[in-house]
Parts: structure tokens; C-alpha cells; sequence
């Protein structure tokens, strides 16, 4: 009986889904072992479950269970009040039991790429499809779908050309407006650009680009990955992602691009309105932030090349770049503008912010003693060294013994000045993962246990989240739920968490 009503719950949540068209998951955001290949191809992403959500599943711990129910979560009229303060019963990190069901909502059919939190609440997700469409979706504050928005809170639009695309970041402008980046592909051939600007209530705006999106093509060879947006304060749009030689494992480049607010290129940014930044010949940039003085901080990680026949990729290692505000480097970070942190381990960055004192703080991984990834926190001084009065030499990360963790979600700078990352744990399968640090980046012990919240799997359900969006105190996660009672179908569900 708890099944056959869970199912009716999640059949309510998508009929508005399926009236829409339906909604898939092309792409997600690039882990690290997703970074050390090409990016997903037409080929790699025809399966109706992702290389990731293919693994063998235990179930997951039964505790988080949501709420058996048959009655529609959405109603548009109570859900759309602002968010009021966090209800943790006095647990910083325990899931949002004002959303959707005990803190959880998942849908059929579709697969989370990238969120947002507008500041009245409401949770913008997004979505690529195979059937030719970008798409994107709002819950209410609630957690229900928000019919105010497209077509019964969805909107789908078509690709002009080509198949397959995905929206890997979102973003608001100053006047609510918002943005959806990722990239779109004919088949067979190689990834461009995409970037599109919708209307509060989900309309395409036609003012923007050509009809409401900008492609942007970087030559018949070269395949273009986009995990980051940003805005400037007179809000111009940047871009920050990386391209290689497309259907080999060419070198790859931090590629940043900056558009007017109409969508045109900047052309008084670096070349014709982009840059292209080689630190060590295979770099991949996953976040960008614009600083108060307007210099661009862009960062990733980077493989320097062996000198072997043929050529390989060595150890990866954090890197970050800064610009001037027309794309030129800023010699006075790093060497020449760049840097490449050298550590004993390997290490990466999926996430850059600056704190109230403007500190760079970065978001990332390290490799742990198991050879897994372990989460970490890296703080940086204005010149780009290791700020050493910040935990341990500069960086923060919390031993999860054997646990494989991957950075995947984000990094969120709390208004008490505390950093927060989230990430994947995957000790007994794919759990969502919060870690707290203080300021001077020992674990907040009054966050979970020691700074750390592990969040068991639904039953039946195995998770591996993508993105995280924060706002105030709430954070909100977003991914692929792959449900084991229904073999070789793709959900999405999204997890609201209280700070």
C-alpha cells in the first residue's frame, strides 16, 4: 500500500509534466571523472539512464522515507508566499518539513541540472531533452509546481536546430529576468553555446539574442561545455566553460565569454567578446564571480602534459584565473594572472564566492588517503596564495574514511559568515552531503555531526544529486533520483534543507 500510494503521489506531481512534453536530462554538471573525458556526445547520453544513475543501487537507509500521500502537492494560490524562517526543530542541516513532503519533492521522467531560489521563494529548476527542447520548471515556495509560470509550471523550448541540449546553469538578472545556459548540438556534431533569456512568469524574451537565445559557435571541430554564469552590476552577462578539439582528448581551454545585456557580444572584451585562457594544455573552468572593483575571477582545475608518446594528462590540480574587466589577466594574482596550486594531492575547484571581507573562497575537492575524492574548502588571499591563517595552510576538508565524495552541487557563503559545500557521499550508494566550516575553516560542531550532514537515500530510491542553489537559510539540492522499483526510468527530485 505505501508504494502504490507513493506512486500516485508522484503520478499527481506528473501529469502537468507530461502535458507539457517530457522533460530529460541530456547532460549533467561534469564531475571529476566526468571532467577527464569528453563531454557527454549524442551517443553517450542516448541511454535512458546516465553512465552515473547505471549503478547498482542497496536502497538506501528507509528513514528519510517522504510521506505516503495521494493528494497533489501544487496549489499556487497558498504556495506563493515568500519563505518565512527556517522550522529546523534547532537542527542547522536537517531537511525543510515546509517542502514538498518532509523536505522532498521528485517527479517521473526528467532529471535535474541546474536551480535556483528567486527571492520570494519559489525554486526554478532546469532540465535538456532529447526531443529537441530546453526546459525549465518552478515549484512554489511549497514545493508544489507553480502554474503561474508557462504551461502549468513548466516551460519548453524548442531547439532551432539540432536534437539535444541541456541547461547547466541559471541565473537572475537584476530585474528578475532569468537566464538559462548550457549547450545545444545537432547530432553527430559538436557542442555550441546556448544561452537564453525568459520573462519572470517563463515567456521567452524575443528581445534577446536572436528570438530570446544566443548560440554562440566556436568552429566545426571544437566541442563547448558551460557550467557558470554570472552577472555584472551594469548587467552585462558572463559566461565561463571551457572548449576542446571535439571526438578526441585534445587540450582544453578556460573559455570565457561576456554578452551585452541584449545578448550580443561584448566586443570590448577580449577578442570579439571572449577569452581564452591555457594554464597547464587541459583546463576546465567551472565557476565564475565578478568582484567589487569588477575584475573576473574564473576557476577549475587544469592537467599539465607528461612529456610520453603519445602525449598524457598528469596529476589535476586546482587552478583559478583573474581578468581585468576587458578580459585582459590580471598579472597582479597568481603568475601572470593564473594559478595552479601544486599540493601532495590532487585537488580541483567546482565553485569560486567571495566572503564579506572579499576573501576568495573556493569550492573543490581533494584527493583523500582512500584515493577518493573528499570535499574541501580552499581560501585564497588578493595575490592568489593559499591563505595560511585558514585551516590547515590555506584549506579545509572533512576525512570521510572511505567514502567517495564529489563536489557536484556548490559552495554558499552564509550570511554569519560561515562556508557551507555540498556534495555527493557515496559510501553505500549516492546520499546527499552538507559540510559546515567557520571562518577560520575549523568544522562548525553545531552543524550535524562535526560540521557534517549525510542524508540517507528514500527507500526504494538511489540519488545522485547535480546541482544546489542557496538562499538566506535554505539550501536546495537537485538531481537524479533513479527509482529501483521502476528499472530503467530517470526521475528528478529536489531536497530543501534548512540552515
Amino acid at each position: 500500500m505505501r508504494r502504490r500510494a507513493r506512486v500516485r503521489l508522484l503520478l499527481v506531481l506528473c501529469l502537468p509534466l507530461l502535458a507539457a512534453g517530457a522533460w530529460f536530462l541530456a547532460c549533467g554538471r561534469a564531475s571529476d571523472s566526468e571532467a577527464s573525458r569528453e563531454p557527454c556526445g549524442v551517443a553517450a547520453c542516448d541511454a535512458s539512464v546516465s553512465p552515473e544513475s547505471a549503478e547498482e543501487s542497496d536502497g538506501g537507509d528507509t528513514s528519510a522515507l517522504p510521506k505516503d500521500s495521494s493528494a497533489p502537492v501544487s496549489d499556487a494560490g497558498r504556495d506563493a508566499r515568500p519563505l518565512a524562517p527556517c522550522d529546523d526543530g534547532g537542527v542547522p542541516g536537517a531537511l525543510d518539513p515546509s517542502f514538498g513532503e518532509g523536505g522532498v519533492v521528485y517527479f517521473s521522467n526528467v532529471g535535474g541540472g541546474a536551480v535556483l531560489i528567486q527571492p520570494d521563494g519559489r525554486t526554478v529548476l532546469s532540465s535538456g531533452g532529447r526531443d529537441g527542447h530546453l526546459t525549465l520548471g518552478r515549484l512554489t515556495p511549497a514545493g508544489g509546481l507553480d502554474t503561474s509560470f508557462g504551461d502549468g509550471g513548466i516551460v519548453a523550448t524548442p531547439i532551432p536546430w539540432g536534437k539535444v541540449g541541456a541547461v547547466q546553469s541559471l541565473a537572475l538578472t537584476g530585474d528578475g529576468r532569468i537566464l538559462a545556459a548550457g549547450y545545444a548540438t545537432p547530432d553527430g556534431g559538436p557542442f555550441d553555446w546556448a544561452i537564453g533569456r525568459y520573462s519572470a512568469g517563463g515567456a521567452l524574451d524575443g528581445t534577446f539574442g536572436d528570438a530570446g537565445f544566443k548560440y554562440v559557435t566556436f568552429g566545426p571541430t571544437e566541442g563547448c561545455w558551460l557550467p557558470s554564469l554570472a552577472m555584472t552590476p551594469d548587467g552585462h552577462i558572463l559566461a565561463a566553460g571551457w572548449t576542446r578539439g571535439y571526438g578526441t582528448s585534445a587540450a582544453a581551454d578556460y573559455l570565457i565569454l561576456k554578452l551585452n545585456p541584449d545578448g550580443s557580444p561584448d566586443t570590448t572584451f577580449g577578442t570579439g567578446g571572449t577569452v581564452r585562457v591555457d594554464i597547464r594544455s587541459q583546463d576546465l573552468a567551472f565557476a565564475i564571480v565578478v568582484q567589487p572593483d569588477g575584475k573576473i575571477l574564473v576557476a577549475g582545475s587544469s592537467h599539465p602534459v607528461l612529456p610520453t608518446t603519445p602525449p598524457t594528462f598528469g596529476p589535476e590540480g586546482l587552478s583559478a584565473i583573474r581578468l581585468h574587466p576587458d578580459g585582459s589577466l590580471d598579472p597582479s594574482f597568481g603568475s601572470a594572472g593564473k594559478v595552479f596550486l601544486t599540493l601532495p594531492t590532487e585537488s580541483g575547484a567546482r565553485d569560486v564566492a567571495l566572503d564579506a571581507a572579499g576573501r576568495i573562497i573556493l569550492g573543490g575537492w581533494i584527493r583523500g588517503r582512500f584515493g577518493n575524492q573528499e570535499l574541501a574548502v580552499f581560501r585564497l588571499t588578493s595575490t592568489g596564495a593559499l591563505d595560511t591563517t585558514f585551516g590547515a595552510g590555506g584549506l579545509a576538508n572533512t576525512d570521510f574514511d572511505a567514502g567517495d565524495i564529489v563536489l557536484d552541487q556548490g559552495l554558499y557563503v552564509q550570511p554569519d559568515g560561515k562556508y557551507l559545500l555540498t556534495g555527493v557521499a557515496r559510501p553505500t550508494g549516492p546520499k546527499d552531503a552538507l559540510l559546515r566550516f567557520l571562518p577560520d575553516g575549523a568544522p562548525d560542531p553545531g552543524f550535524g555531526t562535526g560540521g557534517t550532514v549525510v542524508v540517507p537515500n528514500p527507500a526504494d530510491f538511489y540519488v545522485r544529486s547535480h546541482a544546489a542553489a542557496f538562499r538566506g537559510d535554505r539550501a536546495v539540492l537537485v538531481g537524479q533520483w533513479v527509482p529501483n522499483f521502476l528499472v530503467g526510468q530517470l526521475w528528478s527530485g529536489a531536497s530543501r534543507y534548512c540552515l
